[in-house]
C-alpha cells in the first residue's frame, strides 16, 4: 500500500477525533441525537482547524441508521459505504464557482437520495463562488427539499453575502490551543514510533500557528529525514533561529556591542534566512520578555525599550514583502538600542533643550472642528468624513469600480484583499482581514486614489480591519441614536518643511528604505 502522509492518515473520522473544537462538536452531536439538525450550516475559521473534516463527520452521523450518543455507529450499511455513496456531494467552490455549476446542483437536488436518508452537499471554500453563483444558490438554500442538507465551509466568511449567512447556522472554528495540539502530536509520535523531544513539538506548534494540518505536515517532513525529532532539527529544517540566538543578539545590542550586532545579523542574512520568519520569531520572543518585565521576572531590560523595539520590528514585518532592504532596517532597529552618550557644551544645552521641545510639540497636531464626534488621526478624519454623506448609491458605484481594477496596476496591493463597506461622494472606507494589509493600504492611499481617478471617480480612501470597522459601525449607530452629528473636517496638509526633509532623506539614502511620517 502506498505511503499516506500523516495529516491524511490522522484525518478525523468521528466527532471524538476532532481536536480543539469541543463546543461546536457538543452542539452538533446534540443535534444528531435529537434529530433536530438544520437544512444549512456554515463552518468558518482559520485553515487546517477541521472545518471540512467536521462537515464529513456530520454528514456521516446524519445518515447513520443507528447513531450512538450523536456519533455514527460505523457498522450500518450507510456508515460502511460512506466514502463511495453518491448521496454525499463534495463541491470545491474554488474550481466550480460559476452559475452553470450551481444550476446543475439545483436541477439534481430534487432527486431523492440513492441509498441514504439525506443528500448532503459539502461546499468547500464557498467564498470563491461568483456573485451570480451566490444568487443562483440563494433560493435553493432557503427552501431546499426535505431530503437535502447544505454544509458550507470557508476561511473568509466576510466575503460571503449576508443573504447566504442569514440562511445558515454558523459555527466559528478556532485555532487549536498549544496544549491540545502538542498533546495530539505526542499521540501521533507514539503511534508512529517517532523518537522526539517535547521542545521540538512546541516549536512545531509555533510554526503551525495553531493549524493542525500544518503541524502534522511539519512533523511528517522532519521525521522522515531525522532519526530523532529535536528542537535543533526543527530549526535547521526550516532555517529559523532559536530563542537563544535572539537572546544573544539582544544582549549584544543592550551591551553596546555595535560590531557584534552587525556580525550577528550579517551571518543570518548570509544563511538565506527568511526575513519575515525571523521578524515573527523576534517579535514573539520580545512579547514574552515584555510580559516577564511586567510580572517582575525580568530585570535586565526595561519595558519601554522592548515596546519600542517590537513596534519598529512590526513595521519592518509589514514592509518585508515589498522591501528589498529588510535586513538593513532590522540592523537599524537593534542599533537604535545602543546609546552612546556625548557631552554637550553648556552653551549649547539651552538651545538643544529648546529644539527638543519644538520637536515634541510638532508631533502633536490639533484639529479645530465643529464636529460633535471626536477624532484624533487622519484615519479617523476620513472615517468621520465618509459618515457625513454616506449613501448606498456611492458604495454601489465604488464597488463596481473596485472589481474592475487590475491588481497589476497596484504595486504590492491585491484588490481581492479589500472590500468597500461604506462610501460617500468624496470618501470610501475599505475593510480587510489583517492589520498589516490595512497599514499597507493606508500607506498606498495616494496611488490607489490615482487609479480610481482614472475610472472617473475622484475620491479619498481609508482602510480598516474587520474588527475596527465593526467598532466604527457601532459608534455610528450610537451617534445617530444620541443625535451626535458628523460634520466635515478638513485634513491637515503636509508642511513644506516635511517635503524638504523627505527630499533630503531620499537623496542621502534610498526611497525604498526611508519612510517620513
Amino acid at each position: 500500500m502506498a505511503y499516506k502522509v500523516l495529516y491524511r492518515k490522522y484525518r478525523p473520522k468521528t466527532f471524538k477525533e476532532i481536536i480543539g473544537q469541543n463546543v461546536i462538536i457538543d452542539n452538533l452531536k446534540r443535534c444528531v441525537k435529537n434529530v433536530s439538525f438544520s437544512h444549512a450550516y456554515i463552518f468558518t475559521g482559520p485553515r487546517g482547524t477541521g472545518k471540512t473534516s467536521t462537515a464529513k463527520v456530520l454528514a456521516k452521523a446524519i445518515n447513520c441508521t443507528n447513531p450512538v450518543d450523536g456519533e455514527a455507529c460505523g457498522e450500518c450499511d450507510n456508515c460502511k459505504n460512506f466514502s463511495t455513496t453518491p448521496d454525499i456531494i463534495e463541491i470545491d467552490a474554488a474550481s466550480n464557482n460559476g452559475v452553470d455549476e450551481i444550476r446543475e446542483l439545483r436541477s439534481n437536488i430534487t432527486l431523492a437520495p440513492a441509498a441514504s436518508k439525506y443528500k448532503v452537499y459539502i461546499i468547500d471554500e464557498v467564498h470563491m463562488l461568483s456573485p451570480g453563483a451566490f444568487n443562483a444558490l440563494l433560493k435553493t438554500l432557503e427552501e431546499p427539499p426535505n431530503h437535502a442538507i447544505f454544509i458550507l465551509a470557508t476561511t473568509e466568511v466576510y466575503k460571503v453575502p449576508i443573504t447566504i449567512l442569514s440562511r445558515c447556522q454558523r459555527y466559528d472554528f478556532k485555532k487549536v490551543s498549544k496544549d491540545e495540539l502538542v498533546s495530539h502530536l505526542e499521540d501521533v509520535c507514539q503511534k508512529e514510533q517517532i523518537d522526539y523531544d517535547k521542545d521540538a513539538l512546541y516549536e512545531i506548534y509555533s510554526l503551525s500557528e495553531g493549524c493542525l494540518r500544518d503541524a502534522l505536515s511539519i512533523l511528517d517532513q522532519i521525521a522522515k529525514s531525522e532519526k530523532k525529532l529535536t528542537l535543533e532539527s526543527v530549526l535547521t529544517s526550516y532555517n529559523i533561529v532559536s530563542n537563544e540566538t535572539i537572546k544573544g543578539l539582544l544582549k549584544c545590542a543592550l551591551s553596546g556591542d555595535v560590531e557584534g550586532v552587525i556580525t550577528f545579523l550579517e551571518n543570518l542574512e548570509d544563511s538565506s534566512m527568511n526575513a519575515q520568519k525571523l521578524l515573527k520569531k523576534m517579535i514573539n520572543y520580545l512579547e514574552k520578555k515584555a510580559i516577564d518585565i511586567k510580572l517582575g521576572k525580568e530585570r535586565e531590560m526595561d519595558f519601554k525599550t522592548i515596546k519600542n523595539l517590537i513596534e519598529n520590528l512590526n513595521k519592518c514585518y509589514i514592509d518585508a514583502r515589498i522591501n528589498e532592504n529588510v535586513f538593513t532596517i532590522i540592523k537599524l532597529c537593534f542599533l537604535e538600542l545602543i546609546n552612546i552618550p556625548k557631552e554637550v557644551p553648556k552653551s549649547d544645552q539651552k538651545s538643544q533643550l529648546k529644539a527638543e521641545k519644538i520637536r515634541e510639540e510638532s508631533k502633536e497636531v490639533e484639529f479645530s472642528t465643529q464636529s460633535n464626534v471626536e477624532v484624533t488621526s487622519i484615519k479617523q478624519i476620513r472615517v468621520n468624513n465618509c459618515f457625513v454623506g454616506v449613501n448606498k448609491e456611492s458604495l454601489k458605484e465604488l464597488t463596481t469600480i473596485w472589481e474592475e481594477i487590475d491588481s497589476k496596476k497596484l504595486s504590492s496591493i491585491d484588490p481581492k484583499d479589500y472590500m468597500p463597506v461604506a462610501s460617500s461622494n468624496e470618501y470610501t472606507i475599505f475593510t480587510t482581514d489583517e492589520s498589516s494589509l490595512a497599514h499597507l493600504f493606508n500607506m498606498k492611499c495616494e496611488e490607489i486614489e490615482k487609479i480610481i481617478k482614472k475610472k472617473k471617480k475622484n475620491i479619498k480612501v481609508v482602510a480598516l480591519t474587520v474588527e475596527e470597522w465593526a467598532q466604527e459601525r457601532e459608534k455610528f449607530k450610537d451617534n445617530l441614536k444620541h443625535k451626535r452629528e458628523y460634520k466635515l473636517i478638513e485634513e491637515p496638509q503636509k508642511s513644506d518643511e516635511s517635503k524638504k526633509i523627505k527630499e533630503k532623506m531620499n537623496d542621502l539614502f534610498s526611497e525604498k528604505i526611508v519612510e517620513i511620517s
